[in-house]
């Protein structure tokens, strides 16, 4: 499915359904894996219906309107803003669990 070893899948999904019953409710750290964007544009996004995903999206899951939009909410004190709240789709989200996954080996390796 998501892993090449379903053992592995099971043993990662045990241990986030304990960790999410252990910690106090908040959301993740977002890990930039671009799985939001694919999915539906935020407030400030746009749609690409050929590219399946939001308009600003870049080949590297980041948002190319970061700058602008975090320019734009300080300007008016926004209280919670788009980026620094965590991942909003963490939650069994396959991209966001590969991209865990590659940053647990890279420290490894």
């Amino acid at each position: 499915m998501f892993f090449d070893n379903e053992e592995e899948f099971v043993d990662d999904l045990e241990e986030l359904f304990e960790k999410m019953n252990m910690e106090e409710e908040k959301c993740p750290e977002c890990v930039q894996c671009g799985y939001c964007c694919k999915h539906t544009p935020c407030y400030y996004g746009k749609w690409n219906e050929e590219k399946n995903q939001c308009e600003y999206l870049t080949e590297d899951n980041k948002c190319s309107k970061y700058n602008e939009i975090v320019e734009y909410e300080n300007s008016i004190n926004l209280k919670i803003k788009m980026f620094g709240s965590g991942c909003c789709l963490n939650y069994l989200n396959p991209d966001r669990l590969k991209k865990l996954n590659e940053i647990k080996n890279n420290k490894e390796g």
